[in-house]
């Protein structure tokens, strides 16, 4: 072992090893780390060109593993206009949303073949019920294309323009898994798209550059991230990426999933499961349901509020029928490739586990560590499935703070209460994560960590106090259970020596802070192997 490049020392280091060591100091050399222990037996290790930084008592974590998150979904919106709704943003109205869509436009300049683009845009939770239509985009924006993403990314408004050039018209019926909502009274398109007949479109606006790129994954390491999952990134996006990678360095991790419909293609090209400086193919990504507060995602029993075009009887939407989810996870077996499958609600559950027993049936050998991601409208038993297949779930817990209160509308207080079931989980000797599922729900690990602890909607409400978790189960589904999930346990997610330096300095520590203090503990330093990518105050 050579002489350490850099200490941190007089610190709190919470390790998450596998007895949750708590040591003093850490020392790094090329990138890895090379001793773990107390202050006076690290700082002996430190040579005249070591770098010691004195940490006068504040708390070192792992690099946060993102557990499932859309880097380049994310990227394109940097420069677009923001709508979050409080408590993470301030858009309150309609009149807020179209303010905010000409500030966009008067910075990004859009050409008339151009998108003018929000994103975030959540009508449940504003004060004016925030819908929008296609009559009000065309009336502000005459001479563009508009499009506003809600806040779950599984539909959006769009002008009369772009239902033009989607060729939707009265005379158009609802795609297979999709909804087109009508103007009431008629069969006119009113802007709002969902699941089918949206994403499509939404694939469509993920455009962006390397300036673009870098500042989305400098935002992921302002939060102490230091590997990033892009979720459901096309065969286009992931070469992209990877091209990036071949340049120059990233400031982070990022690791692809490849969206199902391209996995012929990825699998053709020798992509999938190769790693290239700092980015990794790791898997292929199905998109089964919608989204609960959408009111897309699949379940068996139905909505209490209806769909979101009015529909009775409502169950929610199917992106993938049960023959296209069987094909595409007996591929992925068959290739060796892990399987990420969005499942929001029990159906979509259902029908994941139905594919995988397809999948053996025809006698694919599954590679393990299949994720169910989002698993939050679910039955207790699926669960033991999970366990009995070697599923491990990667859960969603901010919907209690951000969605919570609709969540119980739209479900009632039982279903509502068991979203993200995170304690029953650990409970079963299961090893979940928890993620963002960004640019859905702000990147922040803290305020994830505090959700799955606190379990408290904006209204006060406490979603399923059985499913709380402690801090130090939060603070595992970020770093080591994430690392585990995505097989990079060797490597990442815990501080041991020889894994890599990746490191957060953070000004509490989250295990003795009162609980709602949680979310407010600021990142002030990220490291990623060894070197320091983000520094706060």
């Amino acid at each position: 072992m050579g002489t350490p490049d850099l200490i941190l020392a007089h610190a709190t280091v919470l390790t998450v090893d596998a007895s949750d060591t708590v040591a003093e100091a850490v020392a790094v050399t090329d990138g890895r780390i090379t001793a773990v222990g107390s202050t006076a037996d690290v700082t002996a290790l430190a040579g005249p060109a070591t770098e010691v930084i004195d940490l006068e008592g504040r708390t070192v974590v792992p690099g946060f593993v993102d557990a499932h998150s859309h880097v380049s979904m994310g990227a394109p919106y940097i420069k677009h206009a923001a709508l979050h709704t409080p408590p993470v943003g301030d858009t309150r109205t309609v009149a807020d949303i179209l303010r905010k869509l000409h500030e966009a436009k008067e910075r990004n300049q859009p050409g008339p073949d151009d998108y003018i683009v929000g994103w975030a845009h959540y009508p449940d939770a504003m004060d004016d019920g925030g819908e929008l239509t296609a009559e009000i985009l065309d009336r502000e924006f005459p001479d563009h294309k508009v499009a506003v993403v809600h806040i779950s990314a599984h539909g959006g408004t769009v002008n009369s323009r772009v239902l033009a050039e989607l060729g939707f018209t009265a005379d158009t019926p609802d795609p297979e898994g999709g909804t087109i909502v009508r103007r009431p009274g008629t069969n006119e398109p009113n802007g709002i798209l969902w699941e089918q007949a949206w994403i499509p479109l939404v694939f469509s606006l993920m455009d962006y550059g390397r300036e673009e790129f870098d500042a989305m994954l400098a935002e992921y390491a302002r939060w102490g991230v230091t590997t990033a999952q892009d979720g459901a990134a096309t065969q286009a996006q992931i070469a992209k990426v990877r091209g990036y990678a071949e340049q120059a360095p990233l400031h982070i991790d990022v690791r692809s999933l490849i969206i199902y419909s391209d996995l012929a293609k990825a699998l053709e090209s020798g992509l999938v499961d190769t790693t290239v400086d700092g980015h990794t193919v790791q898997g292929v990504k199905l998109i089964i349901d919608g989204s609960p507060q959408g009111r897309t995602a699949f379940v068996t029993e139905e909505y209490k509020t209806g769909g979101p075009g009015g529909e009775q009887c409502w169950h929610g939407l199917a992106n993938m029928d049960q023959a296209e989810t069987d094909a595409v996870v007996t591929k992925a077996y068959e290739n060796g490739v892990q399987v990420f499958a969005h499942c929001n609600g029990d159906a979509a559950i259902d029908r994941l586990l139905a594919a995988h027993r397809a999948a053996k049936t025809a006698g694919a050998t599954p590679p393990g560590r299949t994720v169910p991601i989002h698993s939050q409208v679910m039955r207790r038993e699926q669960l033991d499935e999970y366990v009995a297949e070697g599923f491990e779930p990667s859960m969603f817990t901010i919907h209690t703070l951000l969605f919570g209160d609709t969540h119980i509308r739209n479900f009632g207080e039982e279903r509502a209460f068991g979203i993200s079931p995170m304690r029953s989980a650990i409970d079963r000797g299961l090893k979940p994560t928890n993620h963002s599922d960004y640019p859905v729900t702000p990147i922040n690990p803290l305020v994830l960590l505090w959700s799955s602890v606190a379990r408290t909607s904006t209204g006060g409400v406490v979603l399923g106090e059985n499913e709380r978790v402690t801090p130090l189960e939060g603070l595992r589904a970020l770093t080591i259970n994430a690392a585990y999930e995505h097989r990079t346990e060797d490597d990442r997610g815990s501080i041991e020596t020889g894994k890599l330096a990746d490191l957060v300095v953070l000004d509490a520590n989250p295990l003795e802070v009162e609980v709602d203090a949680i979310r407010d503990i600021e990142v002030l330093r990220t490291i990623k192997r060894g070197v320091t990518v983000y520094e706060g105050r």
